[in-house]
């Protein structure tokens, strides 16, 4: 048994308890009991005296298999190595407070495999959800990462594409919607499935009771998303006032954007490839202004920062909380919010975690200060408590 004695929590991240400080007591990887401060009692007790205990954070869109430096030499490395610098990105994620993570694209399905050997006990990780390879059409640009894109493009193959993740074991159906920042050629905003397509790939994935997350910039492709019940439009970058309408009137979408990827391409334009930062400057500005007006309409959204996309992005999150605070004036407690309870709602997960109440899973994380105050305090990781047990930092 272990027992965070006198620890500082915030109100909207608990349930079944109100108050602001409390003992949380850990046995069998679960929380047991939430009790008044210092009154908790037996087993290792742990003073968090100016501490303040959050859920575990959850990183709704990243990629293990990408580490963000040359796209071409990253494409000729064996799976094998490419598993090995994946469980060393994890545990830089887990090790600054993320306990759950959704991978949302890597090549040969290598995170689908990774994923089943983190449920197993074979690897210290954060939990992941992934979607193995990505669902495409056949698009400008798509071999630039080689075999990261299942092309599909009718229907009926669309439907086979949806199976076969499905029986590689993915937990989610991943999708491109639109263009991509990062493919050459491909033009952000451009709708690259046909509606007919998208219902094929959404009716399929409720068939096998998956759910199904979209890449998508641009409004159009947004509101197709919408229409057809998508679960999670990646980055919506490029939203008019029918979006916000939409997104604002809809409980079955919600989207994830990830502002990190094009301001890292513009703050890190020396090395960077021309089409990353010449595509990033046309929709960030856009993009920024979007996130601002959504979350001043109250607009529900997760939280991700597709890290793996630039150099050095693993374990830094604290880029994405700074954007959203710092440019989109978000509050520290809202994006906080957004990467725990808000991403275990929209992600399905919050019977288990996301909230810190008794019965959910032991995913703490511990920080010295007050993060929901000064989003800083985030990188002052105090300890991180994964499944009941305390993570090496």
């Amino acid at each position: 048994m272990m027992v965070l004695r006198n620890a500082r929590v915030v109100p909207e991240l608990m349930e079944g308890y109100e108050g602001t400080h409390a003992d949380i007591v850990i046995e069998d990887g679960l929380i047991q009991e939430i009790r008044e401060p210092k009154t908790a009692s037996g087993g290792e007790i742990l003073d968090m005296t100016d501490r303040t205990v959050i859920p575990g954070l959850i990183d709704a869109h990243l990629h293990l298999d990408l580490k963000g430096t040359n796209v071409f030499e990253e494409n000729v490395q064996p799976d094998a190595y490419r598993a090995m610098t994946a469980v060393k990105l994890a545990q830089d994620n887990l090790k600054m407070g993320y306990t759950t993570i959704r991978d949302l694209g890597d090549r040969n399905n290598i995170i689908v495999d990774f994923a089943r050997a983190v449920r197993e006990g074979y690897v210290t990780s954060p939990d992941v959800l992934a979607s193995g390879k990505i669902i495409s059409p056949t698009e400008l640009g798509n071999d630039f990462f080689g075999d990261m894109y299942l092309e599909a493009d009718s229907p009926d193959e669309l439907r086979k594409a949806v199976r076969k993740q499905y029986q590689k074991g993915a937990d989610w159906i991943k999708v491109m919607g639109t263009g991509a920042v990062m493919n050459p050629g491909a033009e952000p905003g451009q709708v690259i499935l046909e509606e007919e397509e998208l219902k094929a790939i959404c009716d399929m994935a409720r068939f096998v009771n998956l759910p199904v997350s979209v890449h998508c910039h641009g409004s159009e492709g947004i509101k197709m998303c919408i229409r057809n019940g998508v679960r999670t439009i990646e980055h919506s970058s490029i939203m008019d006032d029918e979006c916000l309408r939409m997104y604002k009137s809809t409980n079955r979408s919600f989207m994830i954007p990830t502002l990190s990827a094009p301001h890292a391409f513009l703050e890190m334009s020396e090395g960077m490839p021309k089409h990353y930062v010449d595509k990033a400057a046309r929709i960030v500005r856009i993009l920024d202004e979007g996130m601002r007006e959504a979350y001043r309409q109250g607009i529900k959204m997760g939280w991700g920062t597709d890290a793996g996309v630039y150099e050095g992005s693993h374990g830094n999150g604290i880029y994405e909380f700074r954007l959203r605070v710092n440019e989109c004036g978000m509050s520290p407690k809202d994006t906080i919010i957004q990467a725990t309870k808000n991403n275990a709602e929209i992600l399905y997960i919050d019977d288990t975690v996301g909230t810190i109440r008794e019965g959910k899973k032991a995913n703490l994380a511990i920080y010295n200060g007050n993060p929901d105050e000064n989003i800083e305090i985030l990188n002052d990781v105090a300890l991180v408590i994964k499944d009941g047990k305390k993570v090496a930092i």
